[in-house]
């Protein structure tokens, strides 16, 4: 943790995964609006797996793992068994896994694999960057004193 800041830092890269996490809710937002926009015409409607994705990712990142119904919750289209079975194809490609949690081993929580979360944590932080220097913020930077 920065001294102060309450900030996180992963050393395996430049920025903060609290701040990613931050943009990747923005950017959920922004998608939502986007297919509110275009109701009605499903073949402009985001991805489904990108809300699954960054609700995982980012309830990782946060310390608390999303559960499965939690994540069901976070796509917006499907029954709960195409919800399902949406989660249980991230499984078998390789970028969920789900794993027991709890005294009793009874609730099942997902976890973005090391896979999903490169591929995401480089997308948000390339949208980040381009975001920031589009509105003049300037550059993202993490707080090297960080132990």
């Amino acid at each position: 943790m920065s001294a102060g800041t309450g900030m996180r830092k992963d050393d395996r890269n430049t920025m903060n995964v609290d701040a990613l996490a931050d943009w990747s809710e923005f950017l959920e937002d922004y998608a939502r609006d986007w297919d509110r926009a275009f109701d009605g015409q499903p073949h402009y409607f985001t991805q489904e797996f990108w809300y699954l994705f960054v609700a995982c990712l980012r309830s990782h990142w946060r310390g608390t793992p999303i559960t499965v119904s939690a994540a069901c919750q976070a796509m917006k289209t499907g029954s709960n068994r195409t919800r399902e079975e949406r989660i249980n194809r991230a499984v078998s490609d390789g970028f969920l896994t789900k794993a027991k949690t709890g005294e009793d081993r009874r609730t099942t929580v997902l976890v973005p694999s090391e896979r999903l979360e490169a591929l995401l944590r480089g997308h948000l932080e390339r949208t980040l960057a381009a975001g920031r220097a589009h509105f003049g913020l300037g550059p993202e930077t993490v707080d090297d004193s960080e132990e």
